[in-house]
Parts: structure tokens; sequence; C-alpha cells
């Protein structure tokens, strides 16, 4: 159970993530208890007015992979290459921002600390292309929805209701 709340993208596909729910998030939102619910419809409306920014499905190149988090909750990412869009964007909705984070570091979690580089021995004995294209991290990432989390409660949103 969640008690936190966030604006995030989401990948259209994501085969490399060794976790549920695999997300970029725009803005962590922080915790939701002893806060009021309409909160929520009002983050709800500015995550539509970030997508309006972006316009529409987007892709972003990823650019490395790190281990983020504290010693105990460390987590492997890919780090992406924010577009002017993403950046604008994610201005539209700082206001949200609860995170001890103060700089916008884009980055999609995969899982658990040395996920990533697990996936990197792919088996190339027997070429075929499911397995070639198996377990392989990829170069850039496709994202075509939008989800606004409140606690366990989310709203998910197909970018492509805002192609232009």
């Amino acid at each position: 159970m969640s008690d936190d709340a966030m604006i995030a993208f989401l990948p259209a596909n994501a085969p490399y993530v060794k976790q549920d729910f695999p997300h970029l998030t725009l803005v962590y939102a922080g915790p939701i208890t002893d806060r009021d619910k309409s909160e929520f419809n009002v983050m709800g409306k500015d995550a539509i007015s970030a997508a309006r920014a972006i316009g529409g499905s987007f892709s972003l190149n990823v650019t490395g992979v790190d281990t983020l988090g504290d010693a105990a909750e460390e987590v492997d990412v890919l780090l992406m290459y924010p577009t002017p869009q993403l950046l604008i964007a994610r201005k539209m909705v700082e206001s949200w921002n609860r995170s001890e984070f103060a700089e916008f570091l884009p980055h999609v979690t995969i899982g658990p600390a040395g996920s990533a580089y697990t996936q990197r021995d792919v088996d190339t004995s027997e070429f075929s292309y499911s397995r070639s294209s198996r377990n392989v991290l990829p170069n850039s990432i496709f994202f075509n929805r939008l989800a606004v989390c409140w606690g366990n409660d989310r709203l998910i949103f197909s970018l492509s209701d805002y192609d232009y």
C-alpha cells in the first residue's frame, strides 16, 4: 500500500524492467496522509496541462545506467536525456514537488541494485531474434501514458489523446 502522490510518465513496453509499475517520475508530491483528497483532482488537472506541453507520446534517449537510493533500498535506473518539452512539463508541475532532491533527474527504475548488469549478459551461442531482443537494455524508451497517483488510486491517461 502506498501513501505517496506523484505524476509520472509510463513506458509503452518495458521487458527490461524487473519490478511492478515502471515509470519516469515527473514530480513526487510526497505523502498523502493529512491531505485533502480534493488535491488529487487538482493534481490531475495539472498533469493534463503537462501532457499537453509534451504534445503526445514521446521517446527519450537512455544516457546510462546508475544505482540510486539509500544503502538498504538501492535500485538500478536508466538515466534519460530530457527533451525541452519534458523540462517544460516538469516546470508546470514543480509546485507539487516534495522530493528531498532539488534537481530533476529523469530516470526509469528497472529493478533492484545489480539487475541492470545481469541483463547485459546475453547468450549469443544460439542466435535467434527472440533470444537477442530479450533482456537487453534499450537505447531509448517510448512513453505513451501519464499516471497521476494518489496512494493506491491512479488516473492513467493516454498521451495519444494529446497528439496534435
